[in-house]
């Protein structure tokens, strides 16, 4: 499993990508391009690319949201 950090850095680099997704789904939306496979396409990557964004958010998270939660050692 990656480390947070590192699921933490990944998600920052696709949030450009997910808010661009948004954007265009919601412009093809507001243009009345439901019918268009062009409109599918793009919503099946806006709704892969928001998954994996989430799977990503929970593994940046130290837990007990998705994993266990890690015990503090005592000092």
């Amino acid at each position: 499993m990656i480390a947070p950090w590192q699921a933490t850095k990944v998600r920052a680099s696709l949030q450009p990508n997910l808010n661009y997704l948004n954007r265009l789904r919601a412009r093809m939306d507001r243009a009345g391009l439901h019918q268009e496979e062009l409109f599918k396409l793009v919503c099946d990557a806006q709704e892969a690319l928001r998954l994996l964004y989430v799977e990503l958010h929970y593994l940046a998270c130290d837990g007990g949201v998705y994993r266990e939660r890690k015990e503090s050692k005592p000092v």
